[in-house]
């Protein structure tokens, strides 16, 4: 009879904490979005644009979406498939969830967590270790992309452009560095991952940021703003660049892409009203949206004991 009575007391715990944390994220992101001053001076203006956009644009936009996040999932299992095998849905909702929590965390950290909530507790950690491997692959593509580009267009610190590549084959070498280490630092050796892994991680990553690079691309076309698209591709690789080196969570970052969208194409476009748009519409789709979508599933979210 208690056993029964525990289990239930626990089941009804676990779906409360799911739906704690749900209103928690959504409640966060309303108050962060609504009372964001970019949005609040210029949301009129962009309402009015986005109205002007088919729906046909709009679905082959969440397409890339999907895609995005679709590739991303596919990383996530590959990278814990030996520590904790998930089926491609469940590996799709932990991505999600985990961009609910990274939406108001600094640096984007709460994705982390969120990831980490759908593994068994002895393997969190080693989850944890496993998904900075992913996100340093995805690393190194835009470090390596943005390098190239910052000879082509780089409006400021002209000195970058110099400093950029000898940083770049630093972190290639560390990443495919085995990283055998002794004393101390013998449990960083127990967290290297496989070189067959890590080249999957790249090439996946590699997929990931050309599906960037047409989300912009297609969101450029449906603005109709007339830049040139090896000139936009050249900025977009910048502008990678410069966000994954500056401290933000996805909120700020908004107004930082923004203002670095502004910054970069101006040569070709000068309409900045549009420009901000144009960048909305990706933030909107790369992290609002998918922060909403892993709100909601933490509804069904159990801990995993």
């Amino acid at each position: 009879m208690n056993q029964v009575l525990t289990k239930r007391i626990l089941s009804i715990a676990n779906k409360a904490i799911g739906f704690i944390l749900f209103i928690v994220c959504l409640i966060a992101i309303y108050s962060k979005v609504m009372t964001n001053d970019n949005l609040q001076k210029y949301g009129s203006s962009i309402k009015d644009q986005f109205l002007k956009i088919t729906v046909g644009e709009w679905v082959v936009l969440l397409i890339l979406f999907f895609l995005n996040y679709l590739i991303e999932a596919i990383k996530w299992s590959q990278a814990i498939k030996e520590l904790s095998p998930m089926t491609l849905p469940q590996s799709l909702r932990s991505v999600l969830v985990g961009q609910a929590f990274a939406f108001f965390t600094p640096v984007r950290s709460g994705d982390y967590v969120g990831r980490i909530l759908f593994l068994e507790q002895e393997n969190k950690l080693k989850g944890v270790a496993q998904m900075a491997w992913s996100s340093y692959a995805q690393l190194l593509i835009t470090l390596l992309i943005g390098t190239i580009a910052l000879f082509f267009n780089l409006p400021f610190f002209p000195w970058l452009k110099w400093l950029a590549p000898p940083i770049t084959l630093a972190a290639f070498f560390i990443y495919f560095s085995k990283g055998q280490f002794t004393g101390w630092f013998k449990k960083i050796t127990s967290l290297q991952i496989k070189n067959e892994l890590k080249v999957q991680l790249v090439t996946l990553s590699l997929m990931r940021y050309c599906i960037f690079i047409l989300q912009f691309t297609w969101a450029v076309k449906i603005l109709a703003m007339p830049i040139p698209i090896i000139d936009l591709w050249i900025a977009i690789a910048v502008l990678l660049l410069c966000l994954s080196s500056i401290p933000a969570i996805a909120l700020t970052d908004l107004i930082i892409r923004g203002q670095l969208i502004v910054l970069l194409l101006a040569p070709w476009y000068t309409n900045t009203l549009m420009l901000i748009c144009f960048s909305t519409i990706i933030w909107t789709v790369n992290f609002l949206l998918p922060a909403i979508i892993g709100s909601f599933l933490l509804l069904g979210f159990r801990i995993k004991r």
